[in-house]
């Protein structure tokens, strides 16, 4: 019931996200940026912050991705967030307020039609998105699987995606209970643990362009996902392997 409710306000609580709590957030980052260092590698045409409208996808190590990428773009993104970190009215106020979180389900289409339609409109709207790929920690290397999320938003909307890969972020913090209050300040530990951790490194590959205009036709909207998602995969794993 409080998911339902709280998604009944969504259109209203959005007002507030470009005003007084934007000015919060911008702060926050830029406080955080002082502390960090984080050197752009790779991709090095690309101009920051963002001068257009992307999907920057990311492989998703701890809490603090997040704030990283925002610092090291420098630029305001709407992350893709799992729902069940709304469930918590603190974090829930937090994520939606000050950290641009938009609630989806990983893997369940139908859960995630409500922020996908907001993800579309935000990007339609001339903003970015940032999302984790395989909708969960990886703290492996490699990513293993994609979901189609990603994919179905450049297809859907003609927006390029940005992939980049974070590297030597401290990971010390773990999740150490299931309770979802006690999972939500594990994200913010790892925030707080990574200050003044200044070899923060983020590998930037080249834009995927979505084919043509935004696809709404089924049939052609699987096929451009899976050619997407065929083109992600390859980039991330050359983003992986990348050295200076």
């Amino acid at each position: 019931m409080r998911l339902l409710r709280f998604r009944s306000r969504m259109r209203k609580m959005d007002r507030m996200r470009i005003t007084v709590w934007t000015r919060i957030k911008q702060l926050l980052l830029f406080l955080y940026g002082l502390c960090i260092r984080v050197k752009l590698v790779g991709n090095t045409r690309l101009v920051v912050p963002l001068q257009r409208s992307f999907i920057v996808a990311a492989n998703h190590l701890n809490g603090a991705d997040s704030v990283v990428l925002q610092v090291a773009l420098r630029t305001r993104l709407f992350f893709a967030t799992s729902r069940k970190w709304f469930l918590g009215r603190f974090s829930r106020f937090v994520l939606w307020h000050i950290c641009d979180g938009i609630p989806v389900e990983p893997g369940d289409a139908l859960g995630s039609v409500s922020g996908l339609r907001h993800c579309i409109s935000t990007l339609q709207a001339g903003g970015s998105i940032g999302i984790y790929p395989e909708g969960e920690f990886n703290k492996g290397g490699r990513l293993t699987h994609l979901y189609d999320g990603t994919a179905y938003l450049a297809a859907r909307t003609g927006t390029p995606i940005l992939p980049v890969y974070i590297r030597n972020l401290r990971l010390r913090t773990r999740i150490i209970d299931t309770n979802r209050s006690i999972e939500s300040w594990t994200g913010f530990l790892s925030v707080a643990e990574n200050l003044f951790n200044t070899n923060l490194e983020i590998v930037v590959g080249e834009p995927i362009v979505p084919s043509g205009a935004p696809v709404n036709n089924p049939a052609q909207l699987r096929d451009e996902i899976s050619r997407i998602n065929a083109e992600l995969q390859k980039s991330f794993d050359r983003l992986a392997a990348f050295r200076n």
